[in-house]
């Protein structure tokens, strides 16, 4: 039988579910920009290196200022980088939060749906209780009545 707690019970799991998605995609997104920024990272270590090397040897002007023009192009990417990690990050934390209150809200309904099945269970059990006795005492009166 379906009743009004199965249904809130159904839309709370569907929240629930589309929370756990959001989350596992917003951490999906989290994990790529730390790739992209240990690449970033690991970029800007390997230019400055060069630029190292280049400027222990003959080199002309132009040379190095290509590679600084780099290294701070690298740097502003880094910059972005760092931002859009914090701001993903924030994102994650919100999207947490409305996971848990969605796990809440389901073990909320779920618990209201199992008080509301049982309280059905007991009161088809007293109904049947009843009629049963309902039935003994009519026997009871018509066995009275015969004899």
């Amino acid at each position: 039988m379906k009743t009004v707690w199965s249904a809130l019970l159904a839309k709370a799991e569907r929240t629930l579910r589309d929370a756990r998605l959001r989350l596992a995609e917003i951490n999906r997104r989290r994990e790529n920009a730390l790739l992209q920024a240990e690449k970033v990272t690991a970029l800007l270590l390997d230019y400055n290196q060069q630029l190292h090397e280049v400027q222990q040897r003959d080199h002309n002007a132009t040379e190095v200022n290509n590679y600084r023009h780099f290294i701070v192009q690298l740097q502003e990417l880094k910059s972005r980088s760092k931002y859009e990690q914090q701001r993903i990050d924030i994102e994650f934390q919100l999207a947490r939060q409305v996971l848990i209150s969605a796990e809440r809200e389901r073990m909320k309904v779920d618990h209201l749906a199992t008080r509301a099945k049982e309280q059905l269970q007991r009161e088809a059990l007293s109904l049947e209780t009843r009629s049963i006795d309902a039935q003994a005492i009519q026997q009871h009166n018509f066995r009275a009545r015969i004899s």
